[in-house]
Protein backbone atom coordinates (compact mmCIF):
# COMPACT_ATOMS: atom_id res chain seq x y z
CA UNK A 1 0.00 0.00 0.00
CA UNK A 2 0.87 3.33 -0.34
CA UNK A 3 2.19 6.08 2.48
CA UNK A 4 -0.41 7.80 4.14
CA UNK A 5 0.57 11.10 2.99
CA UNK A 6 0.62 9.42 -1.07
CA UNK A 7 -2.77 9.83 -2.78
CA UNK A 8 -4.34 6.79 -2.62
CA UNK A 9 -4.50 4.73 -5.87
CA UNK A 10 -7.80 3.72 -7.23
CA UNK A 11 -9.16 2.04 -9.98
CA UNK A 12 -12.65 1.68 -11.16
CA UNK A 13 -13.91 -1.60 -12.12
CA UNK A 14 -16.92 -1.56 -14.45
CA UNK A 15 -17.21 1.35 -17.45
CA UNK A 16 -20.74 1.58 -17.38
CA UNK A 17 -22.19 5.21 -18.40
CA UNK A 18 -22.56 5.78 -14.83
CA UNK A 19 -18.98 5.39 -13.92
CA UNK A 20 -17.86 7.35 -17.19
CA UNK A 21 -19.53 10.02 -17.23
CA UNK A 22 -19.62 10.70 -12.78
CA UNK A 23 -17.54 8.55 -11.12
CA UNK A 24 -14.38 9.03 -13.21
CA UNK A 25 -14.64 12.67 -13.37
CA UNK A 26 -15.41 12.31 -9.94
CA UNK A 27 -11.92 10.57 -8.73
CA UNK A 28 -10.19 13.04 -10.66
CA UNK A 29 -11.47 15.84 -9.13
CA UNK A 30 -11.12 14.48 -5.22
CA UNK A 31 -7.72 15.55 -3.85
CA UNK A 32 -5.56 12.71 -2.31
CA UNK A 33 -7.17 10.24 -5.11
CA UNK A 34 -5.26 9.59 -7.99
CA UNK A 35 -7.21 7.94 -10.76
CA UNK A 36 -4.79 4.93 -11.21
CA UNK A 37 -6.61 3.03 -13.88
CA UNK A 38 -9.58 1.31 -15.27
CA UNK A 39 -10.74 -2.04 -15.94
CA UNK A 40 -13.86 -3.59 -18.53
CA UNK A 41 -14.34 -6.77 -20.76
CA UNK A 42 -14.65 -3.56 -22.57
CA UNK A 43 -11.66 -3.38 -24.85
CA UNK A 44 -12.37 -0.57 -26.70
CA UNK A 45 -14.04 1.59 -23.64
CA UNK A 46 -11.07 0.72 -21.32
CA UNK A 47 -8.97 2.07 -24.46
CA UNK A 48 -11.17 5.50 -24.44
CA UNK A 49 -11.37 5.97 -20.91
CA UNK A 50 -7.56 5.10 -19.82
CA UNK A 51 -6.58 7.62 -23.17
CA UNK A 52 -8.68 10.11 -21.58
CA UNK A 53 -7.72 9.87 -18.07
CA UNK A 54 -4.05 9.35 -18.51
CA UNK A 55 -4.41 6.15 -16.61
CA UNK A 56 -3.98 2.11 -17.03
CA UNK A 57 -6.32 0.16 -18.05
CA UNK A 58 -7.24 -3.51 -17.88
CA UNK A 59 -9.51 -6.16 -19.77
CA UNK A 60 -9.27 -8.84 -17.39
CA UNK A 61 -9.49 -8.44 -13.47
CA UNK A 62 -6.87 -11.03 -12.06
CA UNK A 63 -3.62 -8.67 -13.66
CA UNK A 64 -5.54 -5.76 -12.21
CA UNK A 65 -5.92 -7.48 -8.59
CA UNK A 66 -2.27 -8.58 -8.48
CA UNK A 67 -0.55 -4.66 -8.96
CA UNK A 68 0.47 -3.79 -5.89
CA UNK A 69 0.31 -0.05 -6.15
CA UNK A 70 -3.35 -0.47 -6.15
CA UNK A 71 -4.78 1.22 -2.94
CA UNK A 72 -8.76 1.27 -3.84
CA UNK A 73 -10.67 -0.79 -6.22
CA UNK A 74 -13.96 0.88 -6.89
CA UNK A 75 -16.83 -1.33 -7.77
CA UNK A 76 -19.14 -0.26 -10.80
CA UNK A 77 -20.11 -3.62 -11.99
CA UNK A 78 -23.85 -5.02 -12.63
CA UNK A 79 -25.50 -5.05 -8.60
CA UNK A 80 -25.27 -9.33 -9.50
CA UNK A 81 -21.75 -8.83 -10.01
CA UNK A 82 -20.52 -7.06 -6.92
CA UNK A 83 -20.36 -9.84 -4.21
CA UNK A 84 -17.88 -11.94 -6.21
CA UNK A 85 -15.90 -8.76 -7.58
CA UNK A 86 -15.54 -7.13 -3.94
CA UNK A 87 -14.41 -9.94 -2.28
CA UNK A 88 -11.89 -10.85 -5.24
CA UNK A 89 -10.84 -6.62 -4.18
CA UNK A 90 -10.73 -7.20 -0.27
CA UNK A 91 -8.47 -11.02 -1.07
CA UNK A 92 -6.49 -9.07 -3.03
CA UNK A 93 -5.61 -6.20 -0.26
CA UNK A 94 -7.27 -3.48 -1.74
CA UNK A 95 -10.51 -0.99 0.32
CA UNK A 96 -13.09 -1.84 -1.71
CA UNK A 97 -15.58 1.03 -2.43
CA UNK A 98 -18.95 0.06 -4.45
CA UNK A 99 -21.79 1.70 -6.11
CA UNK A 100 -25.45 0.67 -4.15
CA UNK A 101 -26.73 -1.95 -3.49
CA UNK A 102 -23.27 -3.52 -2.02
CA UNK A 103 -24.89 -6.89 -3.17
CA UNK A 104 -28.07 -8.61 -4.13
CA UNK A 105 -28.38 -10.76 -1.27
CA UNK A 106 -28.21 -9.79 2.80
CA UNK A 107 -25.91 -12.93 3.22
CA UNK A 108 -23.21 -11.41 0.64
CA UNK A 109 -23.29 -8.40 2.47
CA UNK A 110 -22.63 -9.78 5.83
CA UNK A 111 -19.95 -12.15 4.76
CA UNK A 112 -18.02 -9.26 2.61
CA UNK A 113 -18.66 -7.33 6.16
CA UNK A 114 -16.97 -9.46 8.01
CA UNK A 115 -14.71 -10.24 5.48
CA UNK A 116 -13.35 -6.37 5.28
CA UNK A 117 -13.15 -6.46 9.34
CA UNK A 118 -10.79 -8.90 9.64
CA UNK A 119 -8.95 -7.43 6.72
CA UNK A 120 -8.95 -4.50 8.12
CA UNK A 121 -9.59 -2.32 5.18
CA UNK A 122 -12.37 -0.17 4.24
CA UNK A 123 -15.95 -1.00 2.32
CA UNK A 124 -18.17 1.63 1.58
CA UNK A 125 -21.26 1.43 -0.30
CA UNK A 126 -21.68 4.54 -2.72
CA UNK A 127 -25.04 6.60 -1.63
CA UNK A 128 -23.68 9.77 -2.65
CA UNK A 129 -26.60 12.01 -1.82
CA UNK A 130 -26.12 11.21 2.00
CA UNK A 131 -23.22 13.30 1.44
CA UNK A 132 -24.47 16.43 -0.30
CA UNK A 133 -25.42 19.43 2.40
CA UNK A 134 -28.76 19.19 1.32
CA UNK A 135 -29.04 15.75 3.41
CA UNK A 136 -26.80 17.24 6.38
CA UNK A 137 -29.31 19.91 6.52
CA UNK A 138 -32.21 17.56 6.62
CA UNK A 139 -30.66 15.50 9.48
CA UNK A 140 -29.90 18.95 11.37
CA UNK A 141 -33.55 20.41 11.21
CA UNK A 142 -34.86 16.63 12.39
CA UNK A 143 -32.00 16.11 15.23
CA UNK A 144 -32.39 19.93 16.47
CA UNK A 145 -35.74 19.88 16.87
CA UNK A 146 -36.78 22.37 14.16
CA UNK A 147 -40.24 20.55 13.17
CA UNK A 148 -40.70 19.69 16.94
CA UNK A 149 -41.29 15.66 17.88
CA UNK A 150 -40.91 14.08 14.09
CA UNK A 151 -44.41 11.82 13.37
CA UNK A 152 -44.18 10.71 9.64
CA UNK A 153 -41.73 11.05 6.84
CA UNK A 154 -42.28 10.01 3.62
CA UNK A 155 -39.55 9.39 -0.13
CA UNK A 156 -40.92 8.98 -3.33
CA UNK A 157 -38.13 8.27 -6.08
CA UNK A 158 -39.05 7.49 -9.72
CA UNK A 159 -37.38 7.42 -12.43
CA UNK A 160 -38.58 7.53 -16.31
CA UNK A 161 -37.93 4.26 -18.90
CA UNK A 162 -34.30 4.74 -19.61
CA UNK A 163 -33.20 4.48 -23.12
CA UNK A 164 -30.36 2.28 -21.57
CA UNK A 165 -31.58 0.41 -18.92
CA UNK A 166 -28.51 -2.52 -19.41
CA UNK A 167 -28.45 -4.79 -16.84
CA UNK A 168 -31.40 -3.42 -14.68
CA UNK A 169 -33.56 -5.65 -17.03
CA UNK A 170 -31.54 -8.60 -16.21
CA UNK A 171 -32.43 -10.39 -13.31
CA UNK A 172 -29.78 -12.61 -13.05
CA UNK A 173 -27.42 -9.65 -13.04
CA UNK A 174 -29.29 -8.25 -9.81
CA UNK A 175 -31.70 -6.20 -12.03
CA UNK A 176 -35.08 -4.73 -10.55
CA UNK A 177 -36.59 -1.06 -9.10
CA UNK A 178 -35.87 -2.53 -5.42
CA UNK A 179 -32.30 -2.42 -5.72
CA UNK A 180 -31.71 0.18 -8.07
CA UNK A 181 -34.28 2.67 -6.69
CA UNK A 182 -35.79 1.71 -3.72
CA UNK A 183 -32.22 1.24 -2.29
CA UNK A 184 -32.45 5.07 -1.87
CA UNK A 185 -35.74 5.48 0.43
CA UNK A 186 -33.86 2.53 2.52
CA UNK A 187 -31.13 4.14 2.76
CA UNK A 188 -32.10 7.59 3.72
CA UNK A 189 -34.69 6.30 6.16
CA UNK A 190 -31.30 4.47 8.12
CA UNK A 191 -29.51 7.56 8.11
CA UNK A 192 -31.72 9.82 9.82
CA UNK A 193 -33.39 7.15 11.74
CA UNK A 194 -30.23 4.43 12.46
CA UNK A 195 -30.64 3.83 15.98
CA UNK A 196 -34.50 2.34 16.66
CA UNK A 197 -36.23 -0.71 15.43
CA UNK A 198 -37.67 -0.94 12.49
CA UNK A 199 -41.06 -2.83 12.18
CA UNK A 200 -42.27 -3.34 8.17
CA UNK A 201 -45.67 -3.21 8.44
CA UNK A 202 -46.09 -3.42 4.70
CA UNK A 203 -44.49 -3.87 1.63
CA UNK A 204 -44.95 -4.94 -2.50
CA UNK A 205 -43.21 -4.87 -5.19
CA UNK A 206 -44.91 -5.19 -8.36
CA UNK A 207 -43.80 -6.67 -12.03
CA UNK A 208 -46.14 -4.24 -14.67
CA UNK A 209 -46.04 -4.93 -18.02
CA UNK A 210 -44.80 -8.64 -18.08
CA UNK A 211 -41.51 -7.34 -17.29
CA UNK A 212 -38.89 -10.02 -15.51
CA UNK A 213 -37.80 -7.91 -13.07
CA UNK A 214 -39.89 -5.93 -10.33
CA UNK A 215 -40.74 -2.22 -11.52
CA UNK A 216 -42.35 -0.58 -8.75
CA UNK A 217 -42.90 -0.69 -4.98
CA UNK A 218 -44.04 0.09 -1.56
CA UNK A 219 -43.42 -0.18 2.15
CA UNK A 220 -45.04 1.20 5.31
CA UNK A 221 -42.76 1.15 8.50
CA UNK A 222 -43.11 2.03 11.85
CA UNK A 223 -40.07 2.88 13.99
CA UNK A 224 -39.78 2.33 17.91
CA UNK A 225 -39.59 6.18 18.33
CA UNK A 226 -43.04 6.25 16.94
CA UNK A 227 -42.06 7.52 13.54
CA UNK A 228 -44.28 6.37 11.02
CA UNK A 229 -42.28 5.32 7.49
CA UNK A 230 -44.02 5.57 3.85
CA UNK A 231 -41.08 4.30 1.13
CA UNK A 232 -42.11 4.36 -2.58
CA UNK A 233 -40.03 3.70 -5.71
CA UNK A 234 -41.05 3.27 -8.82
CA UNK A 235 -39.21 2.84 -12.93
CA UNK A 236 -40.89 3.29 -15.77
CA UNK A 237 -43.25 6.50 -14.41
CA UNK A 238 -43.11 10.12 -14.30
CA UNK A 239 -40.25 11.66 -12.33
CA UNK A 240 -40.22 12.34 -8.50
CA UNK A 241 -37.63 12.48 -5.81
CA UNK A 242 -38.23 14.07 -2.64
CA UNK A 243 -38.91 13.98 1.00
CA UNK A 244 -41.41 15.02 3.40
CA UNK A 245 -41.85 15.09 7.01
CA UNK A 246 -44.47 16.17 9.79
CA UNK A 247 -44.05 16.96 13.00
CA UNK A 248 -46.06 18.08 15.87
CA UNK A 249 -44.58 22.03 15.33
CA UNK A 250 -44.10 21.89 11.59
CA UNK A 251 -43.27 20.27 8.40
CA UNK A 252 -40.85 20.20 5.74
CA UNK A 253 -40.74 19.41 2.10
CA UNK A 254 -37.12 19.07 0.08
CA UNK A 255 -36.67 18.34 -3.96
CA UNK A 256 -34.24 16.17 -5.37
CA UNK A 257 -33.27 15.05 -2.32
CA UNK A 258 -31.59 11.20 -3.62
CA UNK A 259 -29.90 12.68 -7.35
CA UNK A 260 -29.02 16.31 -8.89
CA UNK A 261 -26.33 18.37 -10.29
CA UNK A 262 -23.45 19.64 -9.19
CA UNK A 263 -25.23 23.33 -9.88
CA UNK A 264 -28.33 22.31 -8.45
CA UNK A 265 -29.55 25.11 -5.14
CA UNK A 266 -31.53 22.92 -3.05
CA UNK A 267 -34.64 24.77 -1.48
CA UNK A 268 -36.60 23.65 1.86
CA UNK A 269 -40.05 24.09 2.00
CA UNK A 270 -41.16 24.43 5.62
CA UNK A 271 -44.26 25.10 7.71
CA UNK A 272 -44.61 26.12 11.10
CA UNK A 273 -47.50 24.75 13.30
CA UNK A 274 -50.12 26.88 12.05
CA UNK A 275 -49.36 26.12 8.62
CA UNK A 276 -47.01 29.58 7.68
CA UNK A 277 -44.50 28.62 4.80
CA UNK A 278 -40.82 29.68 5.10
CA UNK A 279 -37.84 28.89 2.79
CA UNK A 280 -34.68 28.08 3.20
CA UNK A 281 -31.14 27.11 0.80
CA UNK A 282 -28.86 24.47 1.35
CA UNK A 283 -25.41 24.80 -0.07
CA UNK A 284 -24.78 23.30 -3.65
CA UNK A 285 -22.28 20.59 -4.13
CA UNK A 286 -21.23 17.87 -6.68
CA UNK A 287 -22.08 14.99 -3.97
CA UNK A 288 -20.06 12.45 -5.93
CA UNK A 289 -16.97 14.38 -4.85
CA UNK A 290 -17.71 14.38 -1.71
CA UNK A 291 -18.57 11.15 -1.19
CA UNK A 292 -15.56 10.05 -2.23
CA UNK A 293 -13.38 12.58 0.47
CA UNK A 294 -15.71 10.52 3.23
CA UNK A 295 -14.14 7.35 2.24
CA UNK A 296 -10.86 8.90 1.38
CA UNK A 297 -10.40 9.69 5.16
CA UNK A 298 -11.84 6.77 6.55
CA UNK A 299 -9.78 4.10 4.57
CA UNK A 300 -7.50 5.83 7.10
CA UNK A 301 -9.83 5.99 10.53
CA UNK A 302 -10.93 2.37 12.10
CA UNK A 303 -13.73 3.68 13.87
CA UNK A 304 -15.19 5.46 10.78
CA UNK A 305 -14.69 2.67 8.64
CA UNK A 306 -16.45 0.49 11.13
CA UNK A 307 -19.23 2.80 11.67
CA UNK A 308 -19.48 2.69 7.53
CA UNK A 309 -19.53 -1.28 7.89
CA UNK A 310 -22.86 -0.89 10.54
CA UNK A 311 -24.64 1.26 8.04
CA UNK A 312 -24.39 -1.10 5.37
CA UNK A 313 -25.14 -3.75 7.52
CA UNK A 314 -28.52 -1.88 8.65
CA UNK A 315 -29.81 -1.14 4.96
CA UNK A 316 -29.32 -4.90 4.02
CA UNK A 317 -30.84 -5.73 6.56
CA UNK A 318 -33.73 -3.42 6.16
CA UNK A 319 -33.81 -4.10 2.79
CA UNK A 320 -34.57 -7.56 3.01
CA UNK A 321 -36.98 -7.36 5.50
CA UNK A 322 -39.14 -5.58 3.18
CA UNK A 323 -38.32 -7.86 0.40
CA UNK A 324 -39.36 -10.67 2.28
CA UNK A 325 -42.68 -8.82 3.71
CA UNK A 326 -43.45 -8.12 0.15
CA UNK A 327 -42.99 -12.18 -1.17
CA UNK A 328 -44.99 -13.31 1.74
Amino acid sequence: MTPATSPLRLVVWGLGRHATDKILPAVAATEGLELYGVCSRDARTVSTSSAAWSCKGWTEAAPMLDDPKIDIVYVATPTGLHAEHAAAAIAAGKHVWCEKPLTSRLRDTLDLVSLSRRRQLSLCEGHMYLHHPQFTQLARYLSGGRIGRNLSVGFRFGIPPSAHPGFRTDKALGGGALLDVGSYPISALDALFPDVAREVCYARVSFRGGSSVDTDGRAMIELSNGVAADLEWRTGAAYRNEVDIWGDQGSLFADKIFSKPASFMPLFRLRDAHGVETTEPAGAGDHFVLMLRAFRDLAADAEAAERERGSITRRAELLEKIASVAAA
